[in-house]
Protein backbone atom coordinates (compact mmCIF):
# COMPACT_ATOMS: atom_id res chain seq x y z
CA UNK A 1 0.00 0.00 0.00
CA UNK A 2 1.59 3.50 -0.62
CA UNK A 3 1.69 5.94 1.23
CA UNK A 4 1.59 8.95 -1.58
CA UNK A 5 -1.88 9.05 -2.97
CA UNK A 6 -3.36 11.06 -5.81
CA UNK A 7 -6.97 10.80 -4.51
CA UNK A 8 -9.11 13.84 -3.13
CA UNK A 9 -9.16 14.00 0.26
CA UNK A 10 -12.97 14.17 0.49
CA UNK A 11 -13.20 10.84 -2.15
CA UNK A 12 -11.18 9.04 0.59
CA UNK A 13 -12.86 10.47 3.39
CA UNK A 14 -16.56 9.69 2.15
CA UNK A 15 -15.40 6.13 1.23
CA UNK A 16 -14.56 5.34 4.92
CA UNK A 17 -17.98 7.09 6.00
CA UNK A 18 -19.48 4.60 3.59
CA UNK A 19 -17.90 1.90 5.04
CA UNK A 20 -18.33 2.29 8.68
CA UNK A 21 -22.09 2.99 7.71
CA UNK A 22 -21.84 -1.02 5.83
CA UNK A 23 -20.02 -2.31 8.84
CA UNK A 24 -22.30 -1.06 11.01
CA UNK A 25 -25.39 -1.81 9.39
CA UNK A 26 -24.66 -5.53 8.68
CA UNK A 27 -23.26 -5.81 12.31
CA UNK A 28 -26.10 -4.24 14.26
CA UNK A 29 -28.99 -3.51 12.18
CA UNK A 30 -28.82 -7.41 10.87
CA UNK A 31 -28.63 -8.55 14.31
CA UNK A 32 -31.44 -6.45 15.59
CA UNK A 33 -29.25 -4.81 18.72
CA UNK A 34 -29.16 -1.23 17.10
CA UNK A 35 -31.98 -1.30 14.28
CA UNK A 36 -31.68 2.55 14.21
CA UNK A 37 -28.32 3.03 14.55
CA UNK A 38 -28.03 6.26 11.85
CA UNK A 39 -31.25 8.09 13.60
CA UNK A 40 -29.89 8.99 17.19
CA UNK A 41 -26.84 10.40 18.95
CA UNK A 42 -25.15 7.29 20.52
CA UNK A 43 -25.01 5.46 17.40
CA UNK A 44 -23.56 8.29 15.45
CA UNK A 45 -21.57 9.25 17.98
CA UNK A 46 -20.21 5.87 19.26
CA UNK A 47 -21.73 2.96 17.29
CA UNK A 48 -21.06 4.19 13.53
CA UNK A 49 -17.36 5.60 14.78
CA UNK A 50 -16.51 2.08 16.67
CA UNK A 51 -17.14 0.38 13.55
CA UNK A 52 -15.80 2.70 11.19
CA UNK A 53 -12.49 2.84 13.56
CA UNK A 54 -12.03 -1.12 13.60
CA UNK A 55 -13.01 -1.62 9.44
CA UNK A 56 -10.59 0.91 8.66
CA UNK A 57 -7.14 0.03 10.96
CA UNK A 58 -7.86 -4.19 10.22
CA UNK A 59 -8.31 -3.45 6.77
CA UNK A 60 -5.00 -1.27 6.00
CA UNK A 61 -2.90 -4.73 7.59
CA UNK A 62 -5.00 -7.00 5.81
CA UNK A 63 -3.78 -5.18 2.75
CA UNK A 64 -0.55 -4.91 3.53
CA UNK A 65 0.03 -7.99 1.17
CA UNK A 66 -0.15 -7.27 -2.49
CA UNK A 67 -3.87 -9.01 -2.32
CA UNK A 68 -5.76 -9.96 0.39
CA UNK A 69 -5.59 -13.29 1.66
CA UNK A 70 -8.57 -15.07 2.56
CA UNK A 71 -6.85 -16.12 6.42
CA UNK A 72 -5.55 -12.71 7.23
CA UNK A 73 -9.27 -11.69 6.62
CA UNK A 74 -10.29 -14.10 9.06
CA UNK A 75 -7.58 -13.08 11.49
CA UNK A 76 -8.75 -9.69 11.38
CA UNK A 77 -11.85 -10.12 11.86
CA UNK A 78 -11.68 -11.99 14.83
CA UNK A 79 -9.30 -9.09 16.20
CA UNK A 80 -12.60 -6.94 15.17
CA UNK A 81 -15.03 -8.83 17.73
CA UNK A 82 -12.92 -8.83 20.60
CA UNK A 83 -13.92 -5.10 21.09
CA UNK A 84 -17.11 -7.20 22.63
CA UNK A 85 -14.50 -7.58 25.85
CA UNK A 86 -13.22 -4.73 26.89
CA UNK A 87 -15.69 -2.19 25.60
CA UNK A 88 -19.13 -3.59 26.05
CA UNK A 89 -18.49 -6.51 28.00
CA UNK A 90 -20.15 -8.72 26.54
CA UNK A 91 -17.78 -11.56 26.60
CA UNK A 92 -17.64 -11.92 30.50
CA UNK A 93 -21.03 -11.27 30.97
CA UNK A 94 -23.69 -10.79 28.33
CA UNK A 95 -26.58 -8.49 29.09
CA UNK A 96 -29.51 -11.17 28.31
CA UNK A 97 -27.59 -13.56 30.73
CA UNK A 98 -25.14 -16.07 29.74
CA UNK A 99 -26.18 -19.92 29.84
CA UNK A 100 -22.27 -20.99 30.96
CA UNK A 101 -19.56 -19.38 31.86
CA UNK A 102 -16.23 -20.97 32.12
CA UNK A 103 -13.29 -18.62 33.80
CA UNK A 104 -15.18 -16.09 33.73
CA UNK A 105 -15.93 -15.68 30.01
CA UNK A 106 -19.21 -16.38 28.05
CA UNK A 107 -17.62 -19.41 25.47
CA UNK A 108 -20.85 -19.38 23.29
CA UNK A 109 -21.03 -15.60 22.69
CA UNK A 110 -17.02 -15.07 22.33
CA UNK A 111 -17.53 -18.38 19.90
CA UNK A 112 -20.45 -16.60 18.36
CA UNK A 113 -19.36 -12.56 18.21
CA UNK A 114 -15.34 -13.22 18.02
CA UNK A 115 -15.05 -15.84 15.56
CA UNK A 116 -18.73 -15.69 13.59
CA UNK A 117 -20.59 -12.31 13.65
CA UNK A 118 -17.81 -9.67 13.87
CA UNK A 119 -15.45 -11.60 11.20
CA UNK A 120 -17.79 -12.07 8.71
CA UNK A 121 -20.88 -9.25 9.36
CA UNK A 122 -18.68 -6.62 10.75
CA UNK A 123 -15.33 -6.79 8.44
CA UNK A 124 -15.64 -9.33 5.50
CA UNK A 125 -18.96 -8.71 4.35
CA UNK A 126 -18.96 -4.54 4.31
CA UNK A 127 -15.51 -4.74 2.49
CA UNK A 128 -16.95 -7.08 0.07
CA UNK A 129 -19.60 -5.07 -0.74
CA UNK A 130 -17.78 -1.83 -0.95
CA UNK A 131 -15.38 -3.69 -3.30
CA UNK A 132 -17.99 -4.62 -5.75
CA UNK A 133 -19.74 -1.10 -5.20
CA UNK A 134 -17.02 1.35 -5.19
CA UNK A 135 -13.68 0.08 -7.03
CA UNK A 136 -12.33 -1.60 -10.01
CA UNK A 137 -10.39 -3.83 -7.40
CA UNK A 138 -11.50 -7.82 -7.01
CA UNK A 139 -9.07 -8.79 -4.89
CA UNK A 140 -10.76 -9.48 -1.87
CA UNK A 141 -13.77 -11.50 -3.51
CA UNK A 142 -11.36 -13.57 -5.09
CA UNK A 143 -9.81 -14.26 -1.59
CA UNK A 144 -13.07 -16.07 -0.39
CA UNK A 145 -12.13 -20.07 -0.68
CA UNK A 146 -14.61 -22.49 -2.53
CA UNK A 147 -18.22 -22.64 -2.06
CA UNK A 148 -18.25 -19.62 0.47
CA UNK A 149 -16.62 -17.52 -1.97
CA UNK A 150 -18.54 -18.85 -5.01
CA UNK A 151 -21.92 -17.91 -2.86
CA UNK A 152 -21.01 -14.31 -1.87
CA UNK A 153 -19.42 -13.25 -5.21
CA UNK A 154 -23.11 -14.52 -6.41
CA UNK A 155 -26.53 -12.21 -6.77
CA UNK A 156 -27.91 -15.54 -5.78
CA UNK A 157 -26.17 -15.55 -2.95
CA UNK A 158 -26.47 -11.38 -1.73
CA UNK A 159 -29.85 -12.01 -1.81
CA UNK A 160 -29.95 -15.11 0.39
CA UNK A 161 -27.77 -13.43 2.67
CA UNK A 162 -29.81 -10.30 2.42
CA UNK A 163 -33.13 -12.26 3.41
CA UNK A 164 -31.19 -13.98 5.89
CA UNK A 165 -30.16 -10.66 7.29
CA UNK A 166 -33.83 -9.93 7.79
CA UNK A 167 -35.27 -13.01 9.20
CA UNK A 168 -32.43 -12.73 11.65
CA UNK A 169 -33.11 -9.31 12.84
CA UNK A 170 -36.75 -10.34 13.00
CA UNK A 171 -35.83 -12.57 15.99
CA UNK A 172 -34.82 -9.70 18.01
CA UNK A 173 -37.68 -6.84 16.74
CA UNK A 174 -40.11 -5.70 19.15
CA UNK A 175 -42.72 -5.62 16.21
CA UNK A 176 -43.26 -5.72 12.30
CA UNK A 177 -43.72 -2.47 12.05
CA UNK A 178 -40.30 -1.42 13.93
CA UNK A 179 -38.73 -3.92 11.10
CA UNK A 180 -40.13 -2.20 8.31
CA UNK A 181 -39.33 1.29 9.73
CA UNK A 182 -35.72 -0.05 10.22
CA UNK A 183 -35.43 -1.61 6.80
CA UNK A 184 -36.65 1.12 4.90
CA UNK A 185 -34.37 3.76 7.01
CA UNK A 186 -31.32 1.88 7.00
CA UNK A 187 -31.01 0.82 3.50
CA UNK A 188 -32.24 4.32 2.76
CA UNK A 189 -29.57 5.87 4.46
CA UNK A 190 -26.92 3.55 2.58
CA UNK A 191 -28.41 4.27 -1.14
CA UNK A 192 -28.01 8.17 -0.39
CA UNK A 193 -24.53 7.03 0.65
CA UNK A 194 -23.80 5.51 -2.49
CA UNK A 195 -26.00 8.55 -4.68
CA UNK A 196 -23.83 10.76 -3.05
CA UNK A 197 -20.49 8.61 -4.06
CA UNK A 198 -21.63 8.54 -7.07
CA UNK A 199 -22.10 12.36 -7.49
CA UNK A 200 -19.00 13.18 -5.65
CA UNK A 201 -16.03 10.96 -7.38
CA UNK A 202 -18.33 11.68 -11.36
CA UNK A 203 -17.32 8.24 -12.47
CA UNK A 204 -13.81 8.37 -11.19
CA UNK A 205 -12.55 4.29 -10.36
CA UNK A 206 -10.40 4.06 -7.51
CA UNK A 207 -8.97 0.85 -6.43
CA UNK A 208 -9.30 -0.57 -2.50
CA UNK A 209 -5.81 0.08 -1.69
CA UNK A 210 -6.02 3.67 -2.57
CA UNK A 211 -8.75 4.52 -0.73
CA UNK A 212 -8.21 2.32 2.64
CA UNK A 213 -5.30 4.47 4.78
CA UNK A 214 -1.92 4.81 4.19
CA UNK A 215 0.56 4.32 6.43
CA UNK A 216 0.27 8.10 8.42
CA UNK A 217 -3.26 8.01 8.16
CA UNK A 218 -3.04 4.85 10.25
CA UNK A 219 -0.93 5.62 12.47
CA UNK A 220 -3.46 8.91 13.16
CA UNK A 221 -6.75 6.31 13.33
CA UNK A 222 -4.96 4.85 16.39
CA UNK A 223 -5.15 7.55 18.83
CA UNK A 224 -9.33 7.97 18.66
CA UNK A 225 -9.23 3.89 18.27
CA UNK A 226 -7.14 4.22 21.73
CA UNK A 227 -9.23 6.57 23.14
CA UNK A 228 -12.38 4.65 22.64
CA UNK A 229 -11.24 1.92 24.00
CA UNK A 230 -9.52 3.56 26.83
CA UNK A 231 -13.38 5.66 27.81
CA UNK A 232 -15.05 3.00 26.86
CA UNK A 233 -13.33 0.80 28.79
CA UNK A 234 -13.74 2.46 31.96
CA UNK A 235 -17.27 4.08 31.57
CA UNK A 236 -19.75 1.49 30.09
CA UNK A 237 -20.34 -1.67 32.75
CA UNK A 238 -17.37 -1.58 34.63
CA UNK A 239 -18.66 -3.91 37.31
CA UNK A 240 -19.00 -6.74 34.46
CA UNK A 241 -14.87 -6.66 34.44
CA UNK A 242 -13.95 -10.41 35.92
CA UNK A 243 -10.66 -10.79 37.66
CA UNK A 244 -7.27 -11.98 36.21
CA UNK A 245 -8.27 -15.43 35.42
CA UNK A 246 -11.36 -13.90 32.67
CA UNK A 247 -9.07 -11.17 31.32
CA UNK A 248 -6.10 -13.16 30.89
CA UNK A 249 -8.38 -15.66 29.20
CA UNK A 250 -9.18 -12.58 26.65
CA UNK A 251 -5.29 -11.63 26.26
CA UNK A 252 -4.85 -15.00 25.36
CA UNK A 253 -7.49 -15.18 22.19
CA UNK A 254 -6.10 -11.31 21.15
CA UNK A 255 -2.30 -12.84 21.55
CA UNK A 256 -3.58 -15.72 19.00
CA UNK A 257 -5.54 -13.82 16.74
CA UNK A 258 -2.42 -11.09 16.35
CA UNK A 259 -0.10 -14.18 15.89
CA UNK A 260 -1.81 -15.71 13.50
CA UNK A 261 -2.63 -12.75 11.50
CA UNK A 262 1.21 -11.58 11.32
CA UNK A 263 1.92 -15.18 9.93
CA UNK A 264 -0.55 -15.15 7.48
CA UNK A 265 0.53 -12.03 6.48
CA UNK A 266 4.21 -13.37 5.77
CA UNK A 267 5.36 -13.29 2.20
CA UNK A 268 5.82 -16.88 2.59
CA UNK A 269 2.23 -17.85 3.66
CA UNK A 270 0.41 -19.32 1.04
CA UNK A 271 -3.09 -17.31 0.57
CA UNK A 272 -5.27 -20.22 -0.94
CA UNK A 273 -4.60 -23.55 -2.23
CA UNK A 274 -5.95 -24.46 -5.55
CA UNK A 275 -7.41 -22.35 -8.94
CA UNK A 276 -8.76 -18.93 -7.89
CA UNK A 277 -12.57 -18.36 -6.96
CA UNK A 278 -14.80 -17.31 -9.88
CA UNK A 279 -15.28 -13.37 -9.23
CA UNK A 280 -18.38 -12.29 -10.99
CA UNK A 281 -18.50 -8.91 -12.70
CA UNK A 282 -19.56 -6.11 -11.15
CA UNK A 283 -23.59 -5.85 -10.33
CA UNK A 284 -25.55 -3.81 -12.55
CA UNK A 285 -26.77 -0.47 -10.04
CA UNK A 286 -30.32 -2.23 -10.65
CA UNK A 287 -29.07 -5.14 -8.32
CA UNK A 288 -28.51 -3.24 -4.97
CA UNK A 289 -31.65 -1.60 -5.21
CA UNK A 290 -33.38 -4.97 -5.29
CA UNK A 291 -30.93 -6.07 -2.26
CA UNK A 292 -32.21 -2.69 -0.67
CA UNK A 293 -36.21 -3.93 -1.02
CA UNK A 294 -35.48 -7.23 0.10
CA UNK A 295 -34.46 -6.51 3.65
CA UNK A 296 -37.71 -5.08 4.77
CA UNK A 297 -39.21 -7.78 3.35
CA UNK A 298 -37.81 -10.13 4.55
CA UNK A 299 -37.47 -8.82 8.29
CA UNK A 300 -40.98 -8.01 8.07
CA UNK A 301 -41.71 -11.27 6.70
CA UNK A 302 -39.61 -12.88 9.44
CA UNK A 303 -41.60 -10.96 12.24
CA UNK A 304 -45.33 -11.87 10.62
CA UNK A 305 -44.35 -15.86 9.73
CA UNK A 306 -41.82 -17.18 12.22
CA UNK A 307 -42.60 -15.57 15.30
CA UNK A 308 -43.48 -18.94 17.32
CA UNK A 309 -40.02 -20.62 16.23
CA UNK A 310 -38.08 -17.54 17.00
CA UNK A 311 -36.15 -19.09 19.64
CA UNK A 312 -35.61 -22.26 18.13
CA UNK A 313 -34.26 -20.31 15.06
CA UNK A 314 -32.10 -18.36 16.94
CA UNK A 315 -30.74 -21.16 18.51
CA UNK A 316 -30.11 -22.53 15.20
CA UNK A 317 -28.33 -19.42 13.77
CA UNK A 318 -26.10 -19.72 17.09
CA UNK A 319 -24.73 -23.14 16.26
CA UNK A 320 -24.79 -23.22 12.46
CA UNK A 321 -22.49 -19.88 12.62
CA UNK A 322 -20.39 -21.35 15.02
CA UNK A 323 -20.14 -24.01 13.23
CA UNK A 324 -19.67 -22.34 10.00
CA UNK A 325 -16.99 -20.03 11.67
CA UNK A 326 -14.67 -23.01 13.26
CA UNK A 327 -14.86 -24.61 9.99
CA UNK A 328 -13.57 -21.37 7.97
CA UNK A 329 -11.26 -20.81 11.01
CA UNK A 330 -9.89 -24.10 10.53
CA UNK A 331 -9.48 -23.66 7.21
CA UNK A 332 -7.50 -20.36 7.24
CA UNK A 333 -5.42 -21.52 9.77
CA UNK A 334 -4.68 -24.53 7.48
CA UNK A 335 -3.92 -22.06 4.65
CA UNK A 336 -1.32 -20.16 6.62
CA UNK A 337 0.76 -22.67 8.06
CA UNK A 338 0.66 -24.75 4.29
CA UNK A 339 3.88 -24.48 2.62
CA UNK A 340 3.59 -23.45 -0.78
CA UNK A 341 3.91 -25.97 -3.91
CA UNK A 342 7.54 -24.70 -5.45
CA UNK A 343 5.92 -25.40 -8.81
CA UNK A 344 3.08 -22.81 -8.17
CA UNK A 345 3.24 -18.77 -7.35
CA UNK A 346 1.06 -16.82 -6.37
CA UNK A 347 -0.22 -14.72 -8.76
CA UNK A 348 -0.73 -11.06 -8.27
CA UNK A 349 -2.94 -9.77 -10.95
Amino acid sequence: MQDTNPIPWKHKALFWMILAAFSTFFAEVFSGADMFPFFHAWGLLVVVPLYGLHILVLAHLVYLTPRPRFPSLIFAGMLFGLYEAYLTKVLWEPPWGAALIIGGVAPIETLVLVLWWHAWFSFIIPLLIAEKLFTRSRALGQSLPGAVGRLLNSRRGLVGLVIFGGVFQSINSPSADQSLLSGLSTTAVLLGLVLVWQRVTRDRTYTMPELLPDKKEFRLLLIPTALLYLIMGVVMRPEAVPGLVGQGLIWLLYALSFFLLWQSLKPGSKPQNGPRTPVSEKFPDGFWLVLAGVFPLAAVSGELLLAPVAEPLALASWFGGILFSLIMFARAVQLTFQKPSPSKKENYA
